[in-house]
């Protein structure tokens, strides 16, 4: 084999070798919905568009009926570290990275009363959140909302 052609050949090997270590992008577990029990409040997780999940630095995951649900568990663990955080766009239920969802805050009937959904799309968000004298919140602002004005604190 010509050397040229021996390092072309290593170096692909190389290449596939590193791509093939790199992490994979972080999964929500999976909600039994009608039988998995929230984490914070016990009740039975029974509809998506409302749930949502953390998955931890060290291991593990947590499950919630609500996603105020979510953020006050957190802020009753905080040595739990969240990796990932992961809520369900309200329109089309799909699972979505919590971080960079925009949220809604307003008269809409949630498992814990929260009032808050969560969307991919901003421009949808701000439609619902007029048609529900709501509030939009990036991520941060969000858990603020749930820390000072629903948790109390």
């Amino acid at each position: 084999m010509k050397p040229n052609l021996f390092f072309c050949l290593l170096a692909f090997c190389l290449t596939l070798a590193a791509c093939a270590q790199q992490p994979a992008e972080p999964q929500p577990p999976e909600i039994i919905y009608g039988q998995d029990l929230c984490d914070n409040c016990g009740m039975i997780i029974s509809e998506a568009k409302y749930a949502a999940a953390t998955l931890l630095v060290e291991g593990g995951s947590h499950k919630f009926d609500d996603i105020s649900d979510m953020v006050i568990y957190h802020l009753d663990h905080p040595n739990e570290v969240v990796k990932a955080w992961f809520v369900h766009d309200y329109n089309s239920e799909a699972w979505i990275r919590g971080e960079t969802a925009t949220y809604v805050r307003g008269d809409i009937n949630t498992p814990m009363g929260g009032g808050i959904v969560a969307f991919e799309n901003k421009a949808e968000a701000e439609s619902v959140a007029a048609e529900v004298n709501g509030k939009v919140m990036n991520f941060d602002e969000m858990r603020v909302e749930v820390h000072v004005v629903i948790h109390g604190q």
